[in-house]
C-alpha cells in the first residue's frame, strides 16, 4: 500500500471494518493500518480525519459487540432455551459449520430428476433447523453472512462435484436485501459466471424492492446467464403485476395453494390460473411441498412443469440420481391421463401369473406393469387375435426374465409405446400364435436387451407423425436387439418419418433367423438400422423383404450416420423408390461398410440419388463374396457402389452379378478415389442400355 495516499488508505480501512465484528478483530485491524505512513502525512486536516475515523469505526464495533452480548444475556428476551440455541447459531455462522442436503425437483412428463434444491442444514448441532438458523442470524444482525456462506459452499460444492448433478441445475436460495462484502460477492460472481447452466437462483418475491432495485437484481443476473426462480408464490405480495416486474424462468407454487388441493375447487381455479400464465408467458411452473398421491394427480392434471415435495423425494446428504420406478410411472400415469383425458387403469402381473388380455380389456384395463416387485421369472400374456384391445405392456426397471405373447392384439396411441422395456432390463419375448401391435411398437431403451424367439408371428402397423418397430424413438438409441424367432415379423408405416427396426441413434441389431416384411412409406424412412446414428447390424440365416419410399431412405444401415452391415446366408430383396436413397448403406453418413457373404439379393431402386452399397455422399468400403445379386437401378446419380463425393474400396469373390442401371454417368462408379478387386465370378451388366460383362 506504500504507493495508495491517505484516501484510498482510508477507503481500504473502512470496507475493511464494515465486517470486522469484535473489538479483537479490530484492535488487528487498527495495528496494521496504524502502522502505515501516508503520503499525505504532514498534512493536518487529513491526520485529523485519519484519527477520526477510526474513532468513529471503534465506537461502532464495540457497540455492535455489546449489542450482541446483551441479547444473548438479556434473559426478558429469550428463554433459557433460546439462549442455549443462539449460542449454537453463532459457533454455525462463526466457524462456517453448514452443510447442504439436496432435494429433487422432477419433471412432471415423466418422472425424471430436472433438477436439485440445496437446503441449509447445521450440520451436527441437534436441533437446530433452518428456522433456528434465519431466526437468529437476523436477531443478530448476521444474515449477510448466511448469504455469503450459502452461495460459497454451495457454488464450491457444485465445481468440484460436477459430474454428481449429470449438468442437472441447482437451486440456491438467495435473500436479495442483504449486503455482501466486495470481495466475497467478487468471488461469487466468478463462480456463478463459470457455473451459469448449473445454477438458478431463488428468491421470494417482494413488493418491497423498488423498480430501481429490482432491475438491478436481473440485470445482474442476466449479465451472469443465470436464471432465477421465484419462491413462495400465492402468499404474501403475491400478484400477477408484480410477478411480471421479476420476470423469472420459474415460479415455485407454494405448499398452501396446494395442501388439501385435490378436493378443494377455488384452490385448483387459482393454481390452475397461476400455471396457465406461466406458460403464456415462458415461465416453468413448479409445484413446492407436494405431499400426497392426491396432490401429485392434481397438480399434474392441473397442467404444471416440474414437481417438488416430500412425496417425490425428500432433501438428503447424497444427491439422488432417480426416483423409484414404481413413483416415476405414477407420475407418467398421470401426466398421460392429462393428455389422453382418462385416468389410467393399471393391472400389476404377478410372477409365473397366465395374463388373460380379453378378460382385462372388458374390465376397463389401460396397462400391464410387469415385474413390479420382482425381477424375473416368466409371464404370459395371453389373447385372442381378432380382438383388437386398447391395453399396452411395460416391464419395470430391472426385470431380467421372459414374457410369452400368445395370440395378443395390444395397442398405444401413436409415438408411444405398445410395449415398453424397463430401463436396464433383459427380456426374451416369445412369440406364440399371431401376436398384433396397433398404432405403436416396441421400446427397448439403450440400457437394455430385447430377445425374440418363438414360432409365432408379429405384425406391427405404426402411425403418427414419427414411428419406431422395435428399438427406440428418433432421439435415442436402442438397447441390445437379437432376433432368433422362426415366424414373420411384419412391420408397415406410413408416417412422416421413423425406423421399423432400430432408432435414431442406432445401436446393436442381430438378426440370426426368421423372415421380416419390412415397409415405410413416409417422407424419411429406414428398414433396419438407425435415422442418423451409428448402425451396427448383423443378419443370417433368414429372409428379409424391404420397400422404402419418400424423400430419404435407406433400406438397410442409416439415413444420415455411418454404417456396419454384415450379411451372410440369407435371401435379401431391397425396394427403394425416393428422391435420394441408398439399399445397404447411408445416404448422408460419413462412411458406410457393406460384406456380404453366400446371399441371394434382389434391389429394384429408383431415385434422383441413389447407390446400391455404400455410401452415397462419402466413403464406402464393400466386399460382396459367393454370393448372387440382381439389381435394377435408376436416377439422374445412380450408382451401383460407391459415393458421389467419397472413394470406394470394392471387392468381389466369385459373385453371380446381374444389374441394370439408368443414370446420368457412363458407370456403375464415379469417384476416381475407387479401387477395384475383383476375384472370379460373373457380370452381366447393362449401363445405359450399353450391355458389358466386366465392371472397368
Amino acid at each position: 500500500m506504500s504507493g495508495k495516499n491517505t484516501a484510498a488508505i482510508l477507503n481500504e480501512y473502512i470496507e475493511r471494518a464494515k465486517v470486522t465484528n469484535d473489538t479483537e478483530a479490530l484492535k488487528k485491524l487498527n495495528r496494521e493500518f496504524g502502522l502505515l505512513t501516508p503520503v499525505t502525512g504532514d498534512d493536518p486536516d487529513m491526520e485529523n480525519l485519519r484519527k477520526n475515523v477510526y474513532g468513529v469505526v471503534s465506537e461502532v464495533v464495540y457497540l455492535r459487540e455489546e449489542l450482541k452480548k446483551a441479547d444473548l444475556r438479556n434473559k426478558d428476551i429469550l428463554s433459557e432455551t433460546e439462549h442455549a440455541e443462539i449460542i449454537k447459531v453463532q459457533e454455525l455462522i462463526d466457524c462456517n459449520l453448514f452443510t447442504y442436503h439436496f432435494q429433487p425437483i422432477v419433471r412432471a412428463d415423466n418422472g425424471e430428476i430436472y433438477s436439485y434444491e440445496a437446503l441449509m442444514r447445521a450440520g451436527e448441532m441437534q436441533g437446530i433447523t433452518p428456522f433456528h438458523i434465519l431466526k437468529y442470524a437476523e436477531l443478530t444482525d448476521r444474515l449477510d453472512e448466511v448469504e455469503q456462506y450459502t452461495f460459497l459452499n454451495v457454488l464450491n460444492f457444485i465445481d468440484t462435484h460436477r459430474e454428481l448433478f449429470a449438468d442437472r441445475p441447482v437451486f440456491i436460495n438467495s435473500m436479495p436485501s442483504t449486503r455482501i462484502d466486495s470481495e466475497s460477492a467478487e468471488k461469487i460472481e466468478t463462480l456463478l459466471r463459470k457455473l451459469s447452466d448449473m445454477v438458478v437462483v431463488e428468491m421470494t418475491e417482494s413488493s418491497e424492492f423498488s423498480d430501481d432495485e429490482l432491475n438491478d437484481i436481473k440485470s445482474k443476473y442476466r449479465r451472469l446467464d443465470v436464471r432465477i426462480a421465484i419462491d413462495d408464490y400465492g402468499t404474501g405480495y403475491s400478484n400477477i403485476s408484480n410477478l411480471l416486474r421479476y420476470t423469472p424462468n420459474f415460479v415455485k407454487i407454494d405448499r398452501s395453494l396446494l395442501s388439501g388441493i385435490s378436493g378443494n375447487p377455488n384452490k385448483k381455479h387459482f393454481v390452475r390460473e397461476i400455471i396457465d400464465f406461466c406458460h403464456e408467458n415462458g415461465i416453468l411452473a413448479l409445484a413446492e411441498g407436494v405431499e400426497s398421491s392426491d396432490e401429485l394427480r392434481t397438480v399434474i392434471l392441473l397442467g404444471v412443469d416440474l414437481i417438488q415435495g416430500f412425496y417425490t423425494a425428500r432433501p438428503a446428504p447424497e444427491v439422488l440420481q432417480a426416483l423409484p420406478y414404481e413413483l416415476r410411472s405414477e407420475i407418467r400415469s398421470h401426466r398421460q391421463e392429462r393428455d389422453d383425458g382418462k385416468r389410467m387403469k393399471i393391472y400389476s402381473a404377478q410372477e409365473s401369473e397366465r395374463v388373460n388380455l380379453d378378460k382385462l380389456y372388458k374390465d376397463g384395463y389401460d396397462r400391464i406393469i410387469i415385474g413390479n416387485g420382482y425381477l424375473g421369472g416368466t409371464v404370459t400374456i395371453a389373447g385372442s387375435q381378432y380382438l383388437e384391445t386398447d391395453i399396452h405392456i411395460e416391464t419395470a426397471e430391472s426385470f431380467h426374465g421372459t414374457i410369452i405373447l400368445e395370440n395378443a392384439v395390444i395397442s398405444n396411441l401413436p409415438g408411444r409405446a405398445a410395449f415398453a422395456v424397463g430401463e436396464d432390463s433383459d427380456v426374451t419375448l416369445v412369440l406364440n400364435g399371431t401376436n398384433k401391435l396397433n398404432k405403436a411398437g416396441i421400446k427397448v431403451p439403450a440400457s437394455s436387451k430385447l430377445k425374440l424367439v418363438g414360432k409365432g408371428s408379429l405384425e406391427i402397423s405404426l402411425g403418427g407423425a414419427n414411428y419406431y418397430g422395435i428399438g427406440n424413438d428418433l432421439e435415442s438409441p436402442h438397447g441390445e436387439l437379437t432376433f432368433e424367432q422362426d415366424g414373420t415379423i411384419s412391420i408397415h408405416s406410413d408416417s412422416h418419418e421413423g425406423v421399423c427396426i432400430g432408432s435414431g441413434l442406432g445401436g446393436r441389431i442381430r438378426i440370426c433367423r426368421g423372415r421380416y416384411v419390412l415397409c415405410g412409406e413416409g417422407s424419411m424412412n429406414v428398414c433396419i438400422g438407425a435415422y442418423s446414428g451409428f448402425a451396427d447390424i448383423d443378419i443370417i440365416g433368414c429372409d428379409f423383404d424391404g420397400k422404402t419410399t419418400g424423400a430419404h431412405s435407406t433400406v438397410i444401415g442409416s439415413l444420415e450416420g455411418e454404417a456396419s452391415i454384415n450379411l451372410r446366408y440369407s435371401s435379401i430383396k431391397c425396394e427403394a423408390h425416393s428422391l435420394h436413397a441408398a439399399a445397404l448403406g447411408t445416404v448422408g453418413g460419413t462412411k458406410a461398410s457393406v460384406h456380404a457373404e453366400s446371399i441371394h439379393m434382389n434391389i429394384a431402386m429408383s431415385a434422383e440419388a441413389l447407390t446400391v452399397f455404400g455410401s452415397l455422399l462419402n466413403e464406402s468400403d464393400i466386399a460382396l463374396e459367393r454370393s448372387a445379386i440382381q439389381i435394377k437401378a435408376e436416377g439422374a446419380n445412380a450408382l451401383l457402389f460407391g459415393g458421389i463425393n467419397g472413394g470406394a474400396r470394392f471387392s468381389t469373390t466369385y459373385i453371380d452379378l446381374s444389374a441394370e442401371i439408368n443414370t446420368q454417368y457412363e458407370d456403375c462408379y464415379i469417384h476416381e478415389n475407387t479401387s477395384l478387386n475383383l476375384t472370379g465370378g460373373k457380370y452381366r451388366l447393362k449401363v445405359n442400355g450399353v450391355e458389358r460383362d466386366e465392371l472397368q
